[in-house]
């Protein structure tokens, strides 16, 4: 049989299978068929459109539900669909990248230098680092003919040395810049206070400057095997105005209440020391936000300050807060001294305490404003943490907890003594903001804005604030004392740098 036959034969047996089958059951016209429903993202026909592929994994969830990822989903639609595999390690990349930029435009030596204060404190706190210094030295003005200066270490060395020596610049008109020794060097008494194990405060006197415009130069000696702790450094000493009245004669810088924020603190000294050179800095109180945190002193006021060289070169004329007040007057930091007063420049300084409602202080400020120092200075600037005019605050605090009442004698016993002896300008903090305002002719100013955040709950409406200036920026401020006995005073951003507000007082006391 040939092949043919045969797989004609297999045909027909499977013909015949088929027609031995049974025929298929006849479709029921009466099941309801099952519907699976169609994402509108699907077809286009949704919120997104048809910006998801037909086999998107989303779509079994019904495609986002929120803005935000419909938003993240727009973002990545603008890649095209064969590159769509790597499209979220690109946005992550993207995303890292524009915050480096911000990091970058934010001035990263600020996060750095933070870092730094914070890894060096930590490391003394856990006694790795040998003798050395943890706060570099500090200067005070204590009165007219001197200044304090603090200093801490890990380590307690007995023979520490302070010296010191009044040295003069070059005569007017000539070439050199060098420094010429006036005197024989002068060695200050050193004071020892231990905190704890590796915190050693010491705190020496330079007294008897010379009644002259000069400069000091001071070295910190330790023990000879420590020669390398050695520190020197020089600063101004402007007790009285020299007769130029065709220039400036003084500089000072003026800040308060930067506690709490350290990176605004670092900026607004940034803008401070980078924009300008000042001799004096005045601080209105509140430097940290808790007096016995020891790591506040040090990272928050202490460190920006040694890293812009401030402390070490340009003497404070410093007045207490609420925050950094000890009820004990021990002030390790920044001095024991509560009210005082001393001339500097021509400006009659007078420094109160608002923490202290006692009368002791009243007979003083009274016996102050009296006396022949005050009366022949050119301007009598009284500078007190506690405005006597808080306008800004938290509306709870200042009515719940009694906080209204803070400073409220200030304003009642000492307002009257400041327009009867002729003040001329009144500096406080507290209020964290700059205000400007005037009664008589005594103007009263707010420069809380050095770091805390800043308060724009209004609590009061006093006159003295009416046609004056309230700015709610960080800033700092800039005083200049001319030689024909003008006092210009400029606040300025400490952000983006312009000026926030100006004036200029005329001295009222004769010639």
């Amino acid at each position: 049989m040939s092949n043919f036959s045969a797989n004609k034969s297999g045909m027909s047996t499977q013909h015949q299978r088929r027609q031995s089958m049974p025929a298929p059951a006849p479709i029921s016209t009466n099941v309801t068929p099952t519907i699976i429903a169609t994402p509108p993202s699907a077809t286009g026909t949704g919120i997104l459109g048809g910006r998801f592929h037909s086999r998107h994994p989303m779509l079994l969830h019904g495609g986002p539900t929120n803005r935000v990822s419909a938003a993240f989903e727009s973002l990545l639609s603008y890649i095209p669909r064969r590159r769509r595999q790597i499209r979220y390690p690109l946005v992550l990349g993207l995303a890292l990248y524009f915050f480096l930029l911000y990091l970058y435009f934010q001035d990263a030596t600020t996060w750095t230098a933070i870092a730094g204060f914070k890894t060096k404190n930590m490391l003394f706190n856990w006694d790795t680092k040998r003798c050395s210094y943890r706060k570099d030295p500090m200067l005070f003005v204590k009165d007219s003919s001197s200044v304090l200066v603090i200093w801490e270490m890990n380590c307690k060395l007995p023979e520490m040395d302070l010296i010191w020596t009044p040295v003069e610049a070059a005569a007017a008109g000539s070439s050199s810049q060098k420094y010429q020794l006036r005197e024989q060097p002068n060695t200050a008494l050193t004071e020892i206070n231990t905190l704890d194990k590796t915190h050693v405060v010491y705190t020496a006197t330079i007294s008897g400057i010379p009644a002259v415009n000069t400069n000091i130069t001071y070295s910190i000696r330790p023990p000879r095997i420590l020669s390398h702790l050695t520190r020197t450094h020089t600063f101004a000493h402007l007790p009285n105005p020299p007769l130029l009245k065709d220039r400036e004669i003084a500089r000072f810088g003026a800040i308060s209440d930067n506690q709490c924020e350290v990176r605004q603190f670092f900026k607004v000294l940034k803008a401070l020391t980078e924009h300008h050179k000042v001799d004096y800095l005045i601080h209105a109180g509140d430097a940290v936000q808790e007096y016995d945190n020891l790591d506040n002193w040090q990272t928050d006021f202490s460190s920006p300050m040694s890293y812009f060289k401030i402390g070490q070169t340009t003497p404070l004329i410093y007045t207490h807060g609420n925050h950094d007040y000890d009820a004990l007057g021990n002030y390790p930091y920044t001095g024991k001294r509560t009210w005082h007063a001393y001339t500097v420049a021509g400006v009659r300084f007078i420094v109160l305490d608002s923490n202290l409602d006692r009368r002791e202080q009243d007979a003083w400020l009274e016996e102050e404003l009296k006396s022949e120092e005050c009366k022949k200075a050119w301007f009598r600037v009284v500078l007190v943490h506690i405005s006597p005019y808080t306008q800004y605050w938290e509306k709870a605090a200042w009515e719940g907890k009694g906080e209204k009442a803070w400073g409220s004698f200030i304003r009642d016993r000492y307002v009257p003594l400041f327009q009867q002896h002729n003040v001329d300008l009144v500096i406080s903090g507290h209020q964290h903001n700059y205000m400007r305002g005037q009664d008589d002719n005594m103007v009263y100013t707010i420069i809380g804005g050095a770091g805390g955040q800043l308060d724009e709950e209004q609590v009061e409406d006093y006159p003295a604030w009416v046609g004056g200036k309230v700015k709610f920026r960080h800033h700092y401020i800039l005083m200049k004392i001319t030689g024909d006995r003008r006092l210009i005073w400029e606040a300025y951003d400490a952000d983006c740098g312009s000026r926030l507000d100006a004036f200029v007082l005329h001295s009222r006391t004769e010639a």
